[in-house]
């Protein structure tokens, strides 16, 4: 991967000769076998589900001369920020043949073909063993926050705080770690501030912003708040320091739980462990998301053990009007305690959800598990002060815990929320109940894959029968989840789009799709190229990639530096979706000369001439979905999706569509010029890298 930020043309598209071998070496010799090969040599597609990299942190990346006037000011021209990190290592600006572009996009990171083995000496703090920020502030056009939050606390740091953090700092990693300057108080701060303003701002927000204050927060789950707002700013020493901070915490957390295993019990450290969690897997490298995923386990066992989803743990918590200030205080801090550990479950469900659903993984925590009780609204969490809180809870009146429906009740009835307008966070719960159905989702598609084995003997057959069954059954829950969703004002993009996902995933096996694309090499690529091929030609095809295409929709709609983490993820499934189903049926049109669903003109022939006839274009990723739906059944027409420019790329174009899903991802961060997100910038540059594989414009 290029250096954060760094401007490079990710979509110059290599020449791959004659448009008759259009496809390169690799895909010709999986769709077409027998077709005499070009003269090139062959080289393996990038691993299209790897999209983290093996970024270096040497301790000459960590230059902070230009930071010493402080970031109070305007960002310099980009041209001096680019003067040593625009270019990659080994490459030119020089016109290189195409197979040597090839060779040289599939060597860069992330997209290594062989599976990524860690070195021998690598450790946590190997490559990134400097913590040198002279930074006083952070200039709010260097804030990936979202433009409309609204911030309701400022966190007071001190110097005691201060020196806290960097007594566990060099205590984890005084041997390791060298530290010329520790970030100021003032730029601490702003880190707090920045993560307590996004998180507040969330759908499943877990953190008390209200009540936060670094006098009473434990030492690691600071330093995990500072590491987590680093993540917001597009500064690369800030965000590289809060990825060195995020192996401390990781490291310190181990160690107070060995030193206390009572810790395992509190709220905070468990808070440090999920925000540690977060920050590793959507980070965008491949070392802190391998330790990441293996390290959701001990989380779900303290949770489970501490009986936190049960709901008799839960008791009440009741305000009463004359009560004395103190005393409020105190019922204020103690409801906010045992809703922050609601949501801190909640949360934990949809990061094992998500992390289910993209790495085909199982996941840990069963909806059936989550039977504590529904989380309280928004207007009761997010209360500025404890007479706020109480004006709310008298005037809402909330049941008590006992009355309270259960979260797994939840799954089952949703209109449940109907009736108690206003008492529960109604978007979080919908949010959740989207995830309860991707669990029946992962069940179907691992089923899916059993059935595949099994031979067509009468009593398997009555087990396909019932999984077809299942299929519509689940197509019909989330179908009226969706309908649901769409009467209600609160719903959002994040809801819509995980519909969406999910109803693509429940028509396509994207294990399948990325195999064919080229994830394991090239023999499971040919195994798997005629179940995809055979996919390619039923219904069940063209229902996927609607979805696909609806999922470009709704992406469109999120707020600025709302479309990361999960939701890129899902943008990227959804453009590997689409690519492959139009690699399939050109191939397959361009073989038996019948016209493509993916193609942007019919040939016809009769006694006299050939003509050329304009099929109908059937947009994707558009609401009105008449014709989108004749094309689900009928296959007839050429589908689609619009670019940003309002011009119609058919699925025939991969530098089109591909070029298409990274400009949605890139134009969703417009504010800062000093780069976008790592896993941001990985996304974006892989499907740059995809979109030329084809050769197709």
């Amino acid at each position: 991967m290029p250096p954060f930020g760094a401007v490079q043309d990710a979509y110059q598209v290599p020449d791959f000769g004659p448009a008759s071998m259009a496809f390169p070496d690799f895909f010709e010799q999986v769709m077409m076998p027998g077709v005499e090969m070009s003269n090139h040599t062959s080289v393996v597609p990038p691993d299209v589900s790897n999209f983290t990299s093996d970024f270096t942190f040497d301790a000459g990346d960590f230059d902070f001369g230009f930071l010493a006037s402080g970031l109070t000011r305007p960002p310099t021209a980009q041209g001096h920020r680019l003067e040593d990190n625009s270019r990659v290592p080994g490459t030119d600006q020089t016109t290189h043949s195409d197979v040597q572009l090839r060779s040289e996009a599939f060597k860069r990171s992330p997209w290594s073909w062989n599976h990524w083995i860690p070195e021998r000496s690598s450790h946590a703090f190997s490559g990134q063993d400097v913590i040198d920020v002279r930074q006083e502030r952070v200039d709010a056009r260097d804030q990936l926050t979202t433009p409309d939050s609204v911030r309701l606390v400022h966190c007071d740091l001190r110097h005691a705080e201060r020196d806290r953090m960097i007594r566990v700092v060099t205590q984890v990693a005084h041997t390791r770690l060298t530290m010329p300057s520790f970030p100021s108080l003032e730029l601490l701060e702003d880190l707090v501030d920045v993560f307590l303003l996004q998180d507040s701002s969330a759908i499943d927000s877990y953190i008390h912003s209200a009540t936060f204050a670094s006098d009473v927060t434990c030492t690691e789950l600071l330093l995990a708040v500072v590491a987590a707002g680093a993540r917001y700013i597009a500064l690369a020493p800030v965000w590289k320091m809060g990825l060195v901070i995020h192996e401390v915490v990781r490291i310190a957390i181990g160690a107070l739980l060995e030193r206390d295993n009572k810790a395992t019990r509190d709220l905070q450290p468990l808070q440090a462990i999920l925000l540690g969690l977060d920050i590793g897997v959507w980070s965008g490298f491949r070392r802190k998301t391998e330790i990441a995923l293996s390290f959701l386990q001990p989380l779900v066992t303290m949770l489970a053990w501490s009986n936190a989803f049960m709901k008799f743990s839960y008791q009440d918590v009741i305000p009463l009007p004359d009560d004395a200030d103190d005393v409020l205080v105190d019922k204020w801090r103690a409801w906010t305690e045992r809703e922050a550990k609601k949501r801190l479950i909640l949360h934990t469900f949809l990061h094992d959800s998500q992390l289910a659903i993209l790495y085909a993984k199982n996941p840990l925590i069963s909806p059936a598990q989550i039977m504590m009780p529904l989380p309280a609204c928004r207007e009761l969490w997010l209360a500025p002060n404890s007479h706020a809180w109480r004006n709310a809870y008298l005037r809402l009146g909330p049941p008590s815990q006992a009355e309270t429906p259960a979260m797994m009740e939840f799954f089952g009835h949703n209109a449940v929320l109907d009736h108690s307008v206003g008492v529960y966070d109604k978007v979080l719960c919908m949010l959740v109940a989207c995830h309860g159905l991707g669990h029946e989702i992962w069940q179907y598609r691992a089923h899916a894959r059993l059935l595949a084995g099994w031979k067509k003997t009468n009593f398997r057959r009555d087990r396909r029968s019932d999984h077809s069954r299942l299929q519509r059954d689940l197509l019909d829950d989330l179908t009226s989840f969706q309908a649901h969703c769409d009467l209600q004002a609160s719903s959002t993009p994040e809801i819509m789009l995980t519909l969406e996902l999910l109803m693509m995933l429940l028509h396509v096996d994207i294990e399948d799709v990325q195999t064919f694309s080229g994830k394991l090499g090239e023999g499971e690529a040919r195994r798997v190229f005629p179940k995809i091929q055979q996919w390619s030609q039923n219904a069940e095809s063209r229902v996927a990639i609607f979805h696909a295409g609806q999922i470009f929709r709704v992406a469109r709609t999120f707020e600025k530096t709302r479309l990361r983490d999960f939701y890129a993820v899902a943008l990227y499934h959804a453009a590997l979706t689409l690519w492959v189903y139009g690699m399939i049926t050109t191939s397959a049109a361009r073989k038996s000369g019948r016209q493509s669903p993916s193609a942007a003109t019919q040939r016809l022939s009769n006694t006299s001439h050939q003509s050329l006839i304009q099929p109908p274009r059937i947009p994707l990723d558009l609401t009105d979905d008449r014709a989108a739906r004749s094309f689900q059944l009928l296959g007839q027409g050429t589908a689609g999706v619009y670019n940003l420019q309002s011009e119609f790329m058919p699925l025939s174009s991969s530098r089109g569509l591909m070029g298409t899903a990274a400009s949605i991802l890139k134009d969703n961060f417009p504010q800062s010029s000093n780069g976008l997100p790592p896993l941001i910038e990985n996304l974006a540059n892989l499907m740059g890298e995809i979109g030329k594989l084809s050769g197709h414009d």
